[in-house]
């Protein structure tokens, strides 16, 4: 059954709303899916709906005195348009306190709380002529429906939600006295259930079924479609789906059947067999990477020309001993080097290190996350800083002695160097880099891709304010009003030099790592198990606002297995686990003058809150699952996954996943690499009668997918 779903109303009523199109596949079976079909339309932001059966959708309009009703037809099933236009209507219902119905007959609660009762003489279609017949009388069973939290109807029986989760149902009957005059009368108020917590809408696809929406702070958990079965009421699927929000409302059948076990859910066109199709293999590692001693970089001016001749200074990013204390804690220098005329860098690691970035690298897996520093001076006389952030994974450690082919080559693949960096204005100091007020921070793109409940795709901004959005046209190249992205640049790094930092705040954030899907007859796992395997991004600050560049790479035991396994059908969902984020102040100080400031965000180790989980459950992705995100997908990308088998991804990286966290209002991405343990899997089911079908976000299951997606 198609269901209906209108965006949030928003607070500029300029702004338009989306209508989009779900689909309820098997609406009376507990293997049940709500999928996105993918098909939207817009109306004005001051427009209300309400949907009638056989696919008719009203309009009621605030702006349009011409024509304050309106009605549609949806036509997608045979090609045709979402709101395809049908016919205007006179009465308006702008004010109208709510207004449903069940195709022959419109109720409308207007503001006196006068419930009028009009008639739709060609409910199939929508076009024919509406007059009011008649009006209910007050009544204490009319007085429930008035103080409804939700209020539907299917077929005469019409069901009210009380703000205290009560759902309950009458019946509406209409007789005709003497002079042919509709009299109505409302029956008895039968409860159908109590307590049900959180549920701010109810809608029914046909008589037997009730499906609710309940709302939380947990953009995790918030709009989460329950589904029951009446006679007696029961719960049969208590999450369908989770992340809708806005206002619901389905069409409805008089009669509803149970769908074809053997047909996966799909809207339009059948899906067909398709021939060809490789089964899924794993990525094979022919050339995996190398441990390397050397690590690589890149700096140039705000414009992208190279800059010639600057000092880098590379240091030990995970030592931090004593950062904690007012006089901060020396980064160990593991080498330097000079900027060739390209603005490349190239630094070989002693193989000998210094005993705490030995140890620190250690715990690490053998990764090892440095810092490289350059400072300067444009022609006007701007200071200017540029900071790169780079894993190295040099192959004579102790630890990558002990592990075997596979977790070397694993290991490996978080090796991240070769950055080009360009040199920024050094404008930033204490007073503007004080920690955002929850106010300002609210106001974030972090923030608010946080709160909301649909999972991004979209990359991580480079540039970002902790205090509110940045403006379109910003320029982070600004210094005293005046563009420097193109001076000259000289080396401001002289005499006897060293890189303090200095531990300013600290947050544990759950953060997202991965992600696993199932669609139709499967079951969906990610494992996350005893050590985390995780690179995510690190956030500077030099002259004001936060430039996200470059990573670190997290890898050091954690002594919990975390994830989920055999969820499904119809299952995908983000996983989380606790990471502790941390802001520090760094300056470079060169024979006692400080020659520059700079702040950083950066993950710490994995931490689990006091009273908190070892991970949880992120948000839904299932948006991304079904027939029309397959069919969209690159041929090259798909595979099938024989019936009662199963396919992993255990190697190479996962994509990145953009927005992963929000730390004090900067948003940071995470990839993690896949490896014995950690996996993103999905079991396949007995039937036989389709295809499980998979591919890769970013390229072949079998090369370099990333994420698999299912259908």
């Amino acid at each position: 059954m198609g269901t209906y779903v209108l965006s949030p109303a928003s607070t500029n009523p300029a702004k338009k709303r989306t209508l989009s199109k779900h689909m309820d596949w098997g609406p009376k079976v507990g293997e049940s899916s709500f999928f996105d079909t993918q098909l939207t339309a817009q109306i004005p932001g001051t427009s209300k709906l309400f949907t009638a059966p056989n696919g008719v959708i009203y309009e009621i309009s605030a702006s349009d005195r011409d024509a304050p009703l309106k009605a549609y037809k949806d036509n997608t099933a045979t090609g045709g348009s979402l709101l395809t236009p049908v016919k205007s209507y006179k009465p308006d219902w702008s004010t109208a306190k709510r207004v449903w119905s069940n195709g022959k007959r419109i109720f409308v609660i207007d503001a006196d709380n006068t419930v009028n009762v009009f008639e739709q003489t060609a409910p199939a279609t929508g076009d024919g002529a509406i007059s009011l017949i008649t009006t209910l009388p007050r009544s204490n069973r009319l007085t429930e429906v008035l103080n409804a939290e939700d209020v539907w109807m299917v077929g005469s029986v019409i069901y009210t939600l009380s703000t205290d989760g009560t759902i309950a149902h009458q019946t509406y009957l209409e007789t005709a006295d003497s002079a042919g005059a509709v009299k109505p009368t409302l029956g008895a108020s039968v409860t159908d259930t109590t307590g049900l917590n959180d549920v701010t809408q109810a809608w029914s696809p046909g008589p037997g079924v009730i499906n609710t929406l309940s709302l939380t702070d947990d953009p995790n958990t918030t709009g989460r479609i329950s589904k029951y079965t009446t006679g007696p009421f029961t719960g049969i699927k208590d999450e369908v789906r989770t992340g809708i929000l806005g206002d619901v409302m389905a069409d409805t059948a008089s009669c509803l059947a149970d769908p074809d076990p053997g047909v996966p859910p799909y809207f339009g066109t059948p899906p067909t067999n398709e021939d060809g199709l490789p089964t899924a293999q794993e990525p094979s590692d022919t050339t995996p990477p190398e441990p390397s001693n050397t690590v690589t970089g890149k700096f140039t001016l705000g414009n992208g020309q190279p800059v010639a001749g600057l000092q880098v200074t590379v240091t030990a990013a995970d030592v931090v001993a004593g950062s904690d204390s007012a006089a901060g804690a020396k980064e160990p220098v593991v080498g330097s080097a000079t900027t060739a005329a390209d603005g490349t860098w190239s630094l070989t690691l002693p193989a000998a290190l210094p005993e705490a970035v030995q140890k620190a690298m250690d715990e690490n897996r053998g990764a090892l996350n440095l810092n490289a520093t350059a400072t300067g001076t444009t022609s006007s006389g701007v200071s200017v800083l540029g900071v790169d952030a780079l894993v190295a994974v040099p192959p004579k450690t102790a630890t990558l002695r002990a592990a075997g082919t596979e977790e070397t080559a694993a290991l490996a693949e978080a090796i991240d160097d070769g950055h080009s960096v360009p040199m920024l204005p050094n404008t930033v100091d204490d007073a503007t880099a004080t920690d955002p007020t929850p106010e300002q921070e609210k106001r974030t793109l972090a923030a608010q891709t946080e709160a909301d409940p649909k999972a991004t795709d979209e990359k991580t901004p480079m540039w970002q304010s902790d205090r509110g959005a940045l403006a379109a046209d910003y320029n982070p190249y600004l210094a005293g009003g005046k563009d420097v992205s193109a001076e000259k640049i000289t080396t401001r790094d002289s005499g006897s030099c060293s890189t303090l930092r200095f531990k300013k705040a600290s947050k544990i954030k759950y953060t997202v790592v991965g992600e696993a899907h199932a669609f139709w007859d499967a079951k969906a796992s990610f494992e996350y198990d005893d050590t985390m395997n995780s690179t995510i991004d690190i956030a500077v600050n030099s002259n004001g606002d936060w430039k996200v560049g470059g990573s670190k790479q997290v890898s050091h035991e954690t002594g919990v297995s975390t994830g989920y396994t055999n969820k499904g059908p119809a299952y995908a969902r983000q996983y989380q686990v606790p990471i502790e984020y941390i802001k520090y102040k760094h300056q470079r100080i060169c024979s006692g003058t400080v020659r520059a400031t700079w702040y950083t965000i950066e993950a710490g180790r994995y931490k689990v809150p006091s009273g908190g989980s070892v991970g949880k459950i992120g948000k839904d992705v299932s948006s991304k699952d079904g027939l029309t995100p397959y069919r969209n997908s690159p041929r090259s990308h798909r595979a099938k996954v024989e019936p009662g088998t199963y396919f992993q991804l255990s190697r190479k990286k996962s994509s990145k996943f953009g927005n992963a966290v929000n730390f004090m209002g900067v948003a940071l991405g995470v990839t993690t690499g896949y490896d014995k343990n950690h996996k993103q899997k999905i079991l396949a089911g007995n039937r036989t009668s389709a295809a499980h079908l998979i591919w890769g976000k970013n390229g072949p299951v079998s090369s370099k997918p990333g994420v698999f997606y299912s259908f």
